[in-house]
């Protein structure tokens, strides 16, 4: 509790410093245990499989679809079935299936085998989805061909040309919800939507706040901005608001009714709305949408000895199915404050996604098994401030669990029950507090048990070096198989944790560090490869640039690594030139994001068939416009070989002088910014440590490039702030721990503050919370400065056991002191 407390008083010191600134300007290999099916498993009682192809076939393909339930009623020869060729899933004879199943399969491309898209396509999937089971067939394929060593198939994706299109005329939105009045957004679909879903798609809803936030009534252009990838423009009876009201989404009268008159109000709206004709002196490529694109997520990830996968592509609905393709699947209900994300994922806040103990029992079964495992995951924590919160755990509630991966501020633990642990897997393995491993941004994280080498965990690749408090050699017998595996929380009530998980896997061994890494350059989420094509344009057949294309947020798109490639295998490069590509959306190119503008490559030697020519290693965010759906992508060029277009970039009106320059003299503010070393310096007075201080050194030298050169605040940049806050957090974290270790009589700052107390306890009061506010706030106050921040002003940010406001004497925007949030009151 101690280093709880501890942690989150630097977080307030460092608010407190920052606020005022601102205002004022080894071991040995892990062997690969043999991979065996638990005791639930199917059974071979026909004749043994033939040789080693054949036997990675039943293990991860026939064992999973012979069942009647499956594909063995019509497919194989069960009594209750129905004959029908082709047998891939006779039960009498691995072997006759093996040889049934081989015609229907593509190693090299098993999303296109036909077993995979003939289930896809809506033909007796045993999920409610039909995608589910194709990607479940998929993946049992993957898992045949790491069965037999062929690391050449596993998730290798295989690129196709897409269909030729030119780019077309397209509607593009109005730069203003008022434009094209009578038909504004405003005076059409706006009305409609501020009288019906205020109560929920609102900042301030009163029943939720559910984003995106469309019936903003105070802000018809934020409403605007979130509801433009809620409609087509294009094709109005498609748009999103319509489908929701005929799924009966909070109908406001009848919902066929409802829908018909958001379709009228969009109709309306995109009426007035007139196409955007391509300019014809662009050289331009062919146009895609993300629909042509082909799915890149997955990759060439190490998965011979999976258990479990959850991806999360299904993208709506009350469960979260395992496509792992080992059966039984672990399917997860989801409930409480869980949506789902655009890009494959679970946003979790308040809620969890939880198993039944049946399902689950396939965890404790294959892993006992193997006596080793992986959990592996690509996590968002929301914040850094949560404690002992669960995101990932296999338990009966808070205080018995075969293992558990939770959150403690900034530091990931890991809980494993075994034979030399308590009931809850402690004591745990924990990230260093002083590291700040964690933090809310996107990481890939690992965790490992072998009973040689114990617990491990892995960030982004990276084996974090961290001492297991259990030494010595474990086995896991003890694992209960009535547990529930759940994410966001525990299988009871409590300890739900709030952010992202955009993928999580089980595995039936203790990954590598290579394999983990492997993992961790493939990436995550919902990702495309757009091949546009520039085969007309240079004369030479096959000839594509291409991007690997996500949707960044739900106003972007990422465009990445752009590449020339040739799908003919044999073509030798002879010599052309790309200069300064731009991507277009919608028929005109995007008025931000151009990081290719100054792109100059020559196809030469460098090209490789396996790999293409990279023209760039960077990254490009586009603006989302119409949504994913309906937005289209193309690309323009000054130099495309032959072909040539200058781009000219628009003149500026030139400024308007006073009448008078020498005598103009403009208004100063009267709001200064200090330089870098009065910063450095001010921190200094603010904290008591010195500017000597090796680590506020290291940290200040590290950052003096990103602080303020000048004292105006018109140079003040948002590197100048993190730059700040980087400065001051390492200051007041000196402070921190020196006044931790000492009697209070001896302390610089907090001298009334109980270091023994828990995070919980010790800001739990008023009185309590000054006693953390107040030493560093008056040493920031300069009483001979007219113009700084409010000490009181500053204290109610920070520890106001109220709700304030932005606005006095008004109730709207209001919001808790950052204490109050960080303890979650």
């Amino acid at each position: 509790m101690l280093n709880k407390s501890i942690s989150l008083l630097k977080l307030i010191s460092l608010a407190a410093s920052v606020a005022y600134l601102a205002g004022c300007g080894g071991g040995v290999d892990t062997v690969q245990n043999p991979f065996v099916p638990g005791a639930g498993s199917a059974v071979n009682n026909g004749p043994p499989a033939a040789n080693q192809d054949v036997r990675a076939f039943e293990l991860s393909v026939w064992n999973n679809l012979k069942a009647d339930s499956r594909c063995g009623r019509c497919h194989g020869n069960s009594d209750q079935g129905i004959a029908q060729p082709p047998a891939f899933a006779d039960d009498s004879d691995v072997n006759i299936a093996y040889s049934q199943a081989v015609p229907l399969i593509d190693k090299q491309d098993p999303a296109s085998s036909l077993l995979v898209t003939k289930v896809g396509s809506g033909h007796n999937c045993w999920e409610p989805v039909a995608s589910v089971c194709a990607d479940s067939i998929e993946q049992m394929i993957i898992n045949w061909a790491g069965g037999t060593g062929d690391t050449t198939t596993a998730r290798i994706i295989q690129l196709t040309p897409p269909t030729i299109r030119d780019p077309g005329e397209s509607k593009n939105y109005p730069a203003n919800a008022t434009d094209n009045a009578p038909n504004s957004f405003e005076q059409t679909v706006y009305p409609l939507l501020t009288a019906n879903c205020v109560n929920c798609h609102f900042e301030e809803g009163i029943s939720q706040q559910q984003a995106p936030f469309f019936a903003n009534p105070d802000d018809v252009d934020s409403a605007y901005d979130a509801a433009k990838s809620k409609m087509n423009i294009d094709l109005p009876s498609n748009s999103r608001l319509v489908a929701r009201l005929l799924e009966g989404h909070n109908c406001w009268t009848d919902c066929a009714t409802d829908a018909v008159t958001m379709q009228t109000e969009i109709e309306q709206f995109a009426g007035a709305i007139q196409p955007d004709v391509i300019d014809p002196l662009l050289v331009t490529s062919k146009a895609l949408t993300l629909a042509d694109g082909i799915v890149a997520s997955g990759g060439n990830r190490h998965e011979s000895n999976l258990v479990a996968l959850w991806e999360f592509k299904v993208g709506d609905g009350p469960t979260a199915f395992d496509t792992s393709g080992i059966d039984p699947p672990v399917n997860l209900n989801i409930s409480g404050g869980v949506t789902w994300l655009p890009t494959y994922g679970l946003q979790f806040s308040g809620g969890k996604a939880q198993a039944d103990t049946a399902a689950s029992k396939k965890l404790h079964d294959f892993i006992k098994s193997s006596g080793e495992y992986s959990v592996e995951a690509w996590v968002l924590p929301a914040n850094v401030t949560q404690e002992d919160t669960n995101i990932i755990s296999y338990d009966s509630g808070p205080n018995n669990r075969n293992f558990t991966l939770s959150q403690t501020m900034y530091n990931y633990n890991y809980f494993n029950r075994s034979d030399q642990s308590g009931a809850n897997g402690d004591p745990f393995l924990s990230t260093q507090d002083a590291g700040e491993i964690l933090q809310s941004s996107l990481q890939h994280v690992v965790i490992t048990y072998d009973p040689i080498e114990g617990r491990k965990v892995y960030v982004n690749g990276e084996q974090i070096a961290v001492t297991d408090p259990i030494s010595g050699s474990t086995s896991i017998t003890s694992w209960n198989d009535t547990y529930a595996f759940v994410l966001g929380g525990n299988s009871g009530v409590g300890q739900s944790w709030n952010g992202q998980v955009r993928m999580a896997a089980v595995h039936g061994q203790a990954l590598t560090l290579a394999q983990i890494q492997q993992n961790f350059e493939v990436g995550v989420g919902q990702k495309f490869y757009l091949l546009f094509s520039i085969a007309d344009r240079i004369g030479i057949p096959d000839s594509y640039i291409r991007f690997e294309v996500s949707q960044f947020d739900n106003f972007s798109y990422l465009f990445d690594q752009p590449t020339y490639v040739n799908l003919d295998p044999a073509w030798v490069p002879g010599g052309f030139t790309i200069q300064s590509m731009r991507i277009g959306v919608n028929g005109r190119e995007s008025v931000a994001g151009q990081t290719f503008a100054n792109i100059n490559e020559t196809i030469d030697s460098r090209y490789t068939a396996a790999e293409g020519q990279q023209l760039s290693p960077n990254g490009a965010v586009i603006a989302l416009e119409k949504g994913a759906d309906s937005d289209e992508f193309f690309l323009t060029f000054e130099v495309l070989g032959g072909n040539v277009n200058t781009f000219a970039d628009e003149v500026p009106d030139p400024p308007v002088l006073p009448a008078n320059p020498a005598t103009h003299i403009g208004t100063v503010s009267d709001i200064g910014m200090r330089t870098f070393e009065e910063i450095n310096h001010s921190i200094a007075a603010i904290t008591g440590v010195p500017v000597t201080n090796a680590a506020v050194d290291s940290v200040y030298q590290q950052y003096r490039q990103q602080l303020p050169t000048v004292e105006t605040i018109d140079a003040f940049l948002s590197s100048n702030q993190m730059a700040i806050a980087q400065l001051a957090l390492a200051s007041c974290s000196e402070r921190v721990e020196a006044d931790s270790s000492l009697a209070p009589a001896q302390r610089v700052l907090f001298t009334n503050v109980d270091f023994t107390e828990s995070s919980a306890t010790a800001f739990n009061s008023a009185a309590k919370r000054a006693n953390v506010i107040d030493p560093v706030v008056n040493a920031a106050i300069n009483t001979s400065l007219n113009t700084q921040p409010a000490k009181t002003g500053i204290a109610d940010l920070l520890g106001a056991t109220t709700p304030q406001t932005l606005v006095s004497g008004s109730n709207n925007y209001s919001y808790d002191s950052l204490i109050t949030k960080m303890q979650g009151i």
